[in-house]
């Protein structure tokens, strides 16, 4: 009489197979550091990226800065002029008043859709990444403001427990970083301090009108502070 075998069960709680974790690529490579250099505000906007002073500055093959470039170019972060080369965007004022008023909408949606399950978790965690912006701000670290004031803002879209809100938020990040790269002389001092406060303040009471009319009120200061940039780089360009 045949006997039904049951199955092995894998030795040593063994895991199934996986295919290799492959290393990072070089073409991944070179978009990252580019990527986080152009978020920083440390390649300035207009600034043309040539392949072979990249390829010489960074240790890797032409290619594989021209596949980085173009991906880049893919995110919207550079843009590729014919017969010119490949340049770190520059955002002009009509785009960058648009942004604003698309990040307007999305926070004032995302904070009507947390606000009654503020906790305690949310105010910790909020109230922490305030003050590591704050400790930035301070210490005149300007590029670390930029990714600590990201760090702050992107906290209520990640405790919104919205996927598709924080999935647009991430697509938009990237311009708002830009605002906040080419803003960051202006704004990021003392009396940006007192108004990073004020909108902290208002998010952990309890009055949602008075959060719509500070988000309006803290993105209406952004929009100046760029405006302003723009204009000073543009009269600057004329002289």
């Amino acid at each position: 009489m045949n006997q039904i075998q049951k199955p092995r069960a894998p030795a040593g709680n063994s895991l199934p197979e996986f295919e290799a974790v492959l290393p990072m690529t070089r073409r991944a490579q070179v978009a990252e550091t580019l990527r986080n250099l152009i978020l920083s505000g440390r390649l300035a906007p207009g600034t043309q990226l040539v392949e072979s002073r990249l390829a010489s500055r960074l240790g890797v093959s032409r290619g594989s800065v021209r596949e980085a470039l173009w991906e880049l170019i893919d995110q919207g972060l550079l843009i590729n002029r014919p017969y010119a080369g490949a340049f770190v965007v520059s955002v002009d004022e009509k785009t960058m008043t648009e942004v604003f008023s698309l990040r307007g909408a999305l926070e004032r949606y995302c904070f009507t859709q947390l606000w009654p399950r503020r906790n305690e978790t949310f105010r910790r965690e909020f109230t922490a990444r305030h003050k590591a912006l704050v400790k930035t701000i301070r210490a005149r670290k300007h590029f670390d403001a930029i990714e600590a004031e990201m760090h702050f803002h992107s906290y209520p879209y990640e405790f919104s427990g919205d996927a598709v809100l924080l999935a647009v938020w991430r697509q938009l990040s990237k311009k708002i970083q830009l605002s906040f790269a080419m803003s960051q002389v202006i704004v990021r001092g003392v009396e940006f301090i007192s108004t990073s406060e004020s909108f902290i303040a208002v998010a952990l009471a309890d009055d949602l009108d008075a959060m719509h009319r500070e988000i309006d009120r803290h993105l209406e200061l952004g929009v100046i502070a760029v405006k302003k940039l723009l204009r000073y780089n543009s009269a600057g360009a004329g002289d």
